[in-house]
Formats: structure tokens, C-alpha cells, sequence
């Protein structure tokens, strides 16, 4: 069993900062980002690389933007701009971004669940996996060849949830509609079920 796995998964869960996954690949992107705002924009190859890539998405533009000195942004920004703008004027085939940052944020999220397939059987990764608050996206590379019981452990505290949505569902049929309110956990059902579905920011 991976020393490091459990380290970083302890890691994430006491920050408390929604799914624990998502706070893992956020900080790698972060990190990667730190380093080409600190060197990388000083390097014109990198700088003619990432540009002709199409740049960062919109993402993590703007998290380079939050990131990065407002020189450094500046400096990356205006060449992925002149690029575009080039290609533009030349009447050139769009640019479709390939986004590096993006890149880490799949590496990342492969090596992990990777990782999670070999050790997702020890209690002490399940533990940790139990205090999570995994997204559902996370929840099902998690569950991804577990044991069935653990699997069952991961999704049962979402039941509720599902409930609340079924009965929010029911209410609205021509049978029911008018003779049974919805309760407040029934209307807060669809915001839930969007934060679930939502990966956290990257």
C-alpha cells in the first residue's frame, strides 16, 4: 500500500474544502502554474509552445491570472493572444486549445485512480475515501473496482439525496400536484444534486 496515497489523501480530507480529489488535482495544476509563472514566462520557447497550443482554457487562465504576478500574466497572455489574433488575421484554421494545465489535471486524475484500483481494498484507504465528500465523478474512480460492500458505503450517503429528488419529481405528477407540499430538503434536492455533479474548480 502506498505511504504517499494515504498521506495525500490525509492531506486533503483535513482540508475540508469540498471533494478531496478534486482539492489533490487543484493543487497539482497549481503547482504546475506556480512554476511557469515564476520561470516559464521568461522562456520564449515555452511561451511560442503553449501559444501555439491555443494557451490555457478559460479555467485556468483565469486561475494562472489569480496566481501569477500581473507581469507574468501579462507577458503569457499577450502571446497567446497575438497568436490568435495572427491566425485571425491571416484567415488561418481556428487554434483548438490543448491545454497543459489541463494535460496535469488528466495525468493527475489517471495516476490516482490507478492507484486507487490497487489499494482501494485496504481499510485504511477506505476509511480515509469515507471522509472524502467525493464529487460524482471521483465517487465512481473510487468505487471502480472496490468491494462491493465499500462501493455501497461510498454512494448509501448520497440516498437521502436521491430520495429527496424522487419525491421533488413525484410531487409535480397530475395526481399528487397540489395535495402534498414539498419540503424544504426536496426543493434544496436540485442544488445538492448540481454540487454533486460538479467538479470542484481546478
Amino acid at each position: 500500500m502506498s505511504l504517499s496515497l494515504i498521506y495525500d489523501l490525509e492531506t486533503a480530507v483535513a482540508q475540508r474544502e469540498g471533494c478531496a480529489l478534486c482539492w489533490l488535482e487543484r493543487r497539482q495544476v497549481s503547482r504546475y502554474l506556480e512554476g511557469v509563472s515564476n520561470d516559464g514566462v521568461n522562456n520564449i520557447p515555452l511561451r511560442i509552445r503553449l501559444a501555439k497550443k491555443g494557451g490555457y482554457c478559460s479555467e485556468h487562465s483565469q486561475q494562472f491570472a489569480e496566481i501569477a504576478h500581473a507581469l507574468s500574466s501579462a507577458i503569457l497572455l499577450e502571446s497567446f493572444l497575438k497568436q490568435k489574433l495572427e491566425n485571425a488575421e491571416k484567415g488561418r484554421r481556428p487554434l483548438q486549445i490543448s491545454c497543459e494545465a489541463c494535460e496535469i489535471k488528466a495525468d493527475n486524475r489517471k495516476s490516482f485512480a490507478q492507484s486507487l484500483q490497487r489499494s482501494n481494498k485496504k481499510p485504511e484507504i477506505q476509511a480515509l475515501l469515507l471522509k472524502a465528500r467525493l464529487c460524482a465523478t471521483h465517487l465512481q474512480i473510487a468505487s471502480h473496482r472496490a468491494p462491493p460492500l465499500f462501493a455501497a458505503q461510498l454512494t448509501a450517503e448520497h440516498d437521502e439525496l436521491m430520495h429527496n429528488l424522487s419525491e421533488f419529481v413525484r410531487k409535480y405528477d397530475y395526481r399528487v400536484a397540489g395535495k402534498e407540499l414539498h419540503t424544504e430538503e426536496e426543493k434544496q434536492s436540485i442544488k445538492r444534486a448540481l454540487a454533486l455533479l460538479k467538479e470542484t474548480a481546478s
